[in-house]
Parts: C-alpha cells; sequence; structure tokens
C-alpha cells in the first residue's frame, strides 16, 4: 500500500491500452480489409500456387508486374492464412493491426535507450501510439508488409543504439586506462555480442519486409553510428552490422536481381517526388495550418529547442536527412524522433507551468500542473485518433461495392479489361481500384497499385492520366481518353456518389453516369444504388 506510483509503468499501460484500441476499432468495425492490400493478397495466393518458392511475376491485375517485393510479410500472412480454412481476408484484416500494436512498446525500449529516462520514453511512447502517422497506414490490409518493416526498423535501431552506445563506453574505457588488457568483460569488443547479432537480425527482417523501411534502417543506423558510436570500435562494429545484412537477405535479392536485375527496384526509388512544391506541403504540415496537429506541433517545436540549446543534434539531423531521401514514406520514421522531441516539449512545458525547473521528469509530472498537461495532450490526441479512425472505417470496400465484384466474377466472363470511374484522384486510396483485379481476376485500366515497380520515370505521367479520367464527366471525354493512351476497354464502371456530396469529382461521376445512360455506344449491364456498369459496344 505504500509503494509509490510507477509513473513510466502507468503512461506505457496507457499508451498500449488506447493504442490497441485505435488500432483495432477501424478493423472490428469493418468485415473487409482496410483501403489497400489487394496486390499483396495476390501475390499471397501466387505464393501458394507456387509451392511457396518467389514466383518471377505476379498475376495482379495482369500487369507483368515483377515479384521483387521484399516478401517476409507476406510469406507470413501466406503460412498464418493456411493455418486456417476459408478466406484469406481475415489476415489482411487483423494482422496489420496486431502486428502494429508491438510496435508500441518496442518504440518505448528504443526511446528509453535514445533518452536515457523511463519517464520521458514512456510519455514518448502515449505521443506515438495516438498518433495518425504511427497507424493510419500501417493497420491497412496493406500493412501486411509496412507493419513488419516499422516493426523490424524499431527494433534495430533499439539494438543500434545500445551496440554503438556500448562500443563508444569502451572506447573511453580503454582511452582512459591506455591498456586494453585492463578492460572489463562489458567494454570489451565481444561484450556487445548480442546487440551485434540482434542490429543484424533485425536489419535483415526490416530489408526482407518493406523497401522504404530498409532505406531508413541504413539511414537511421548509419547517423546513430555516427552521432554514437563514431570510433575505431563503433567502425568495426558498422562493417559487421552491413555485411552480416547483405549476407542474410541475399538469397531474395540475389534471386530477385538474377531474374529482373535492378530495374524494378530503381523504378520503385523514383515514385518519391523530391520537388520543391512537396517540401512545402511537408513544411505546411508542420505548421499552424495543420489544425488537428498544433498540440503535437507545440510539443513538437518546445521539445526541439530543448535539444539544440543542449547541442544535441542527432534528432534534427535525423528529421531532416529523412525528408530529403525520402519524401514520400518519411512521414511514419520522421515521426519516431518527432515523439520522442514532443515529450521532452510537454515535460518542458509542465516544469515552466509549474515553475520547477531542475527537477526529475517524474516529479514535475506528478505536479498537478504536469498531472493537467498530460492529461490534456492524451485527451487531444485520443480525439485526433478517433478522427482518423472514422476516416479508415469509410475507406474500405463495402457491402454494396462487393455485390457489384460478385456480379462482374458471375457474369462479365474472362479477360476483360475495365475502365473504373470512382471519383478519386489517388488511386492508392481508393480501396476499389486496388482490390477489384485481386478479386475478379480482371484487368483494370485505371489502377496504378503495383506500376511502381515497372513504370520508372513513365509512373507519375500515368498516374496524371489517371487523375484526368476520374475528372471525365461525359463518354466523349472517355473516349478521347482511351484513344490519347491507347486504351481499349469492355466495360466501363461508375460509382455512384452520395447525395451530400457536392466536390467536383462527384459532380463528375453524376455526368457521366448519365451521359453514358443516354449514349447508344454502351449497354447497361447491371445497376445497384452504389454502382453502374456499362458494356462498351465495339
Amino acid at each position: 500500500m505504500n509503494r509509490k506510483l510507477d509513473l513510466p509503468a502507468l503512461l506505457l499501460f496507457t499508451a498500449l491500452l488506447f493504442g490497441v484500441i485505435v488500432r483495432f476499432y477501424p478493423v472490428l468495425s469493418n468485415g473487409f480489409p482496410l483501403n489497400d492490400g489487394g496486390m499483396f493478397y495476390t501475390m499471397v495466393q501466387d505464393l501458394k500456387a507456387n509451392g511457396y518458392a518467389l514466383p518471377h511475376f505476379t498475376t495482379y491485375n495482369h500487369a507483368d508486374i515483377p515479384f521483387a517485393y521484399p516478401p517476409f510479410g507476406l510469406y507470413v500472412t501466406a503460412l498464418l492464412s493456411a493455418l486456417a480454412p476459408g478466406s484469406d481476408l481475415w489476415a489482411f484484416l487483423y494482422l496489420p493491426a496486431f502486428v502494429n500494436t508491438l510496435s508500441i512498446p518496442i518504440f518505448y525500449l528504443f526511446a528509453k535507450e535514445t533518452l536515457n529516462s523511463r519517464t520521458l520514453a514512456a510519455l514518448a511512447a502515449m505521443v506515438y501510439a495516438l498518433a495518425p502517422r504511427s497507424f493510419l497506414w500501417q493497420v491497412m490490409g496493406g500493412g501486411v508488409t509496412r507493419s513488419f518493416g516499422m516493426l523490424f526498423l524499431l527494433l534495430m535501431l533499439w539494438q543500434a543504439k545500445r551496440l554503438f552506445s556500448t562500443s563508444h563506453l569502451a572506447q573511453q574505457e580503454e582511452s582512459s586506462r591506455g591498456d586494453i588488457s585492463h578492460l572489463s568483460e562489458k567494454s570489451n569488443p565481444f561484450g556487445a555480442t548480442h546487440p551485434l547479432i540482434l542490429t543484424v537480425l533485425f536489419g535483415a527482417g526490416t530489408v526482407l519486409s518493406h523497401p522504404q523501411t530498409a532505406l531508413h534502417a541504413a539511414l537511421g543506423g548509419a547517423l546513430i553510428f555516427l552521432f554514437y558510436g563514431f570510433n575505431k570500435r563503433g567502425f568495426i562494429s558498422a562493417f559487421f552490422v552491413g555485411l552480416g545484412v547483405v549476407l542474410l537477405t541475399s538469397p531474395w535479392w540475389f534471386a530477385v536481381f538474377q531474374q529482373h536485375g535492378f530495374e524494378p527496384l530503381l523504378s520503385a526509388g523514383q515514385t518519391s517526388k523530391r520537388t520543391l512544391e512537396f517540401y512545402f506541403i511537408v513544411l505546411q504540415l508542420h505548421g499552424p495550418g495543420n489544425f488537428p496537429a498544433i498540440p503535437f506541433l507545440i510539443f513538437f517545436y518546445l521539445g526541439l529547442w530543448v535539444s539544440l540549446k543542449k547541442r544535441e543534434f542527432f534528432f534534427i539531423t535525423w528529421i531532416t536527412l529523412a525528408y530529403l531521401i525520402d519524401p514520400r514514406g518519411a512521414d511514419g520514421v520522421t515521426l519516431l524522433a518527432e515523439s520522442m522531441l514532443a515529450a521532452m516539449g510537454l515535460l518542458k512545458l509542465s516544469a515552466w507551468i509549474s515553475r520547477s525547473q531542475g527537477e526529475q521528469a517524474g516529479v514535475i509530472l506528478m505536479r498537478r500542473s504536469g498531472q493537467v498537461c498530460v492529461f490534456g495532450a492524451l485527451s487531444w490526441f485520443l480525439l485526433v485518433a478517433a478522427v482518423t479512425d472514422f476516416q479508415l472505417i469509410n475507406t474500405s470496400l463495402k457491402d454494396r461495392e462487393l455485390e457489384m465484384i460478385v456480379w462482374v466474377n458471375a457474369e462479365a466472363g474472362e479477360g476483360n479489361t475495365f475502365l473504373l470511374a470512382t471519383g478519386r484522384e489517388f488511386s492508392m486510396s481508393d480501396p476499389l481500384q486496388e482490390w477489384f483485379p485481386a478479386l475478379t481476376g480482371q484487368y483494370s485500366a485505371t489502377t496504378l497499385q503495383g506500376l511502381e515497380w515497372t513504370l520508372a520515370e513513365k509512373f507519375f505521367p500515368w498516374y496524371e492520366q489517371l487523375a484526368a479520367f476520374q475528372h471525365c464527366a461525359d463518354v466523349a471525354c472517355v473516349s478521347e481518353w482511351s484513344t490519347r493512351n491507347g486504351m481499349d476497354y469492355d466495360y466501363l464502371i461508375v460509382m455512384i456518389p452520395d447525395e451530400d456530396d457536392k466536390d467536383a469529382l462527384a459532380d463528375s461521376l453524376r455526368g457521366l453516369a448519365l451521359s453514358a445512360r443516354n449514349s447508344g455506344m454502351y449497354m447497361l449491364a447491371y445497376e445497384s444504388e452504389r454502382a453502374l456498369v456499362f458494356e462498351y459496344k465495339k
């Protein structure tokens, strides 16, 4: 009864509790995987059909897409789904949320190793667990690969921090004594064997899980080495980590390079825009215009000021370089550093309010002002996470779309080409574009997914063409678009927007539906409250 409250444990429990809720609520509210994952669903089927040996190409969308994607998550999904009878879709529904939840305690361990404070690390874990960027893309159907990539990245960074911090301490001890024979077992170069082995294993897992996290594993590991282990011992450790990861992953990348060369990976690397316009968008997301994130940004900038005042440049360097080398995928990775800085900023704000400078973190947060700050931040973060959850719930195939897909499978025949007018410019966040080829076996000419592995510099021009198609408001526009792009097709699907949807794309869908109904070029083959399927009369 007289035991003191373990504040870090309470904060970590809070992070885990609410982290589980915000990750599983959208999943449990849907009977179908969130947003994307259709291509991975097909790749899992390809793996099974090929006796779990890597095929050369995936059958997804009949687009000759090389099976060059890192396969760890695909193998786990295939093996798990093989254990349970029925559809494999359950794995795409539940596995991403489960794996993403595991990232929360691993982030805490990494933060504790970096911040040298259980309290700050637990506070950072609470911030991280409820930040939409930590779970938005991770719990979607495509999270069967993304969630593993982030989990292994966190594990690798945690062990890399241990490894290079140990080598730094060992180097200092050796320098102070001047005689390597007096080194303790802890400072012995082989005393860090376990962090070295684990860094290699987790680094290999990162590379085999997701291409973007593999890139950020290399960047994060290099920065941890430069800031925390830049000495002879650290250099030797870094060399063996790199060598170990290359050797462990070589069976996969050698097979891919032998079959396809470097082209697929080079092509995929060109899908991240590095333009002033894109970087301006990044700055806007870190500015006052991003209203839901304002409390987080206040804490973040306060923490950044604290770190710079202490001449600690690791965090700002990591954030800056991550955005420079990978603007498209850096958001989820920079959140790791930003969450730790936000925890530092929240602590600093609590200290200012309570006028308790110089006291321990736990003491500051246990004061009434600290409790108010933490509870207020938690309440706001929960509100933002809840809004994100409702957005996720609405980004999924519903019964009406699935009924249309059932009709296509039963009545349309095989080997057809479809144009899908869905009213969404960005097909990567369009569940129908993603899942239609996977569930029907038909070719969707308006689906972008997977083409990052084949189009190279043509990726963004084709993306712009697909976005232009979604603005077609009549059949003349569709005919001009198909002629301009040399695209023959058999069916046109027009989705019906909700009555209260008044934006320009919704108006285009209504116009296209009316134009196709009245055109002699099309025959209405299927009609429901949600979709119209027109057969093109050639």
